[in-house]
């Protein structure tokens, strides 16, 4: 659901301090009657006798604004319907609604609830939600332990996000004891199933020895995995390695691409390097590499517009992907 997708992109927001693909949109101010056609006529008449999937079913619908006009609000309710019958996704929606506070005021306290019982019955989305409500103290008491609990749950489940979320808390010894070696481990499940974020930890990880070998060729490979899905300090990282040759052989085209896509995204010192490296190239160099710089970020505005800071959309508390 494009909705979920919204919510998780702005977890990782809060927890790599990357810019998430929140679009401002208000919810709803109140529930309004819309006369509803065909599919989605018949849909609400079963939501209304308490059939679970269709509510899931018009809840999405209205959150994704398919087929009807979205209504975050209508979606907040039908979700919540869903979720009081003991649906999983249900709550785990109906937490996201809270945490985001679309269609519902934003309560922490209800979004951390919801989520436990979603967690409870195996939703691994929910265990990361419950997990980082856990770790940050929003709407429950702050315990490192018990979010490293849910982050395993979902880790061993499979899930991405969680496998991330535990890595980083072995990494730093954060409600677990410290061991980069596992860490390791957990970052690179995670980059085998494509996460951005876990590729450029990985990549940290080669390049800082943590866990893992020295390896400048390794945490190359792994910076342009996570530049290509448009991560700005996997971008920063890969113009440094094309820069100075670490990993990969030098190419003052390529670093002088990679550092102006980062200084597009005010990495610090991405400005300054760029200004300082555009000085030891020639013009056709500098034209080329802009070209190339300008067909990225054309690809990349398209497939993602650049939107609010985590900070801007929920007051830098709080917002695992699909």
């Amino acid at each position: 659901m494009k909705f979920l997708k919204m919510f998780w992109m702005g977890v990782w927001g809060m927890v790599f301090g990357i810019r998430n693909v929140f679009t401002k949109k208000k919810p709803s101010p109140q529930r309004t009657r819309m006369l509803l056609k065909g599919r989605h006529a018949q849909m609400l008449n079963a939501a209304r006798k308490g059939n679970v999937e269709a509510q899931i079913e018009l809840a999405t619908c209205y959150s994704d604004g398919e087929g009807v006009e979205q209504n975050y609000t209508e979606a907040a309710h039908w979700f919540g319907e869903a979720a009081r019958l003991g649906d999983q996704r249900g709550q785990f929606s109906v937490g996201v609604c809270y945490a985001n506070g679309q269609g519902v005021a934003q309560d922490y306290e209800e979004a951390a609830e919801w989520f436990r019982l979603a967690a409870e019955q195996g939703n691994t989305g929910a265990q990361v939600s419950y997990g980082l409500c856990l770790q940050k103290g929003l709407g429950v008491f702050a315990s490192p332990q018990e979010a490293a609990h849910w982050f395993r749950r979902a880790a061993e489940l499979g899930d991405a996000a969680g496998q991330v979320s535990l890595a980083s808390c072995l990494q730093a010894g954060r409600g677990v004891p410290k061991n980069e070696v596992e860490a390791v481990e957990w970052f690179r499940k995670a980059a085998d199933a494509g996460l951005g974020e876990a590729e450029y930890n990985l990549g940290k990880c080669y390049q800082d020895g943590l866990g893992v070998a020295v390896d400048a060729t390794e945490a190359y490979k792994c910076f342009r995995a996570a530049a290509g899905k448009g991560l700005p300090q996997a971008e920063f990282e890969l113009a440094l390695c094309y820069y100075y040759g670490r990993g990969t052989d030098i190419d003052p085209m390529e670093a002088y691409t990679w550092i102006s896509l980062a200084a597009r995204r005010a990495i610090p010192n991405a400005p300054e390097m760029q200004e300082e490296w555009k000085k030891e190239m020639s013009p056709e160099q500098i034209a080329q590499s802009e070209r190339r710089v300008a067909a990225l970020g054309l690809n990349r505005s398209t497939a993602a517009p650049e939107a609010p800071s985590l900070e801007d959309e929920v007051e830098a508390k709080f917002q695992p992907l699909d």
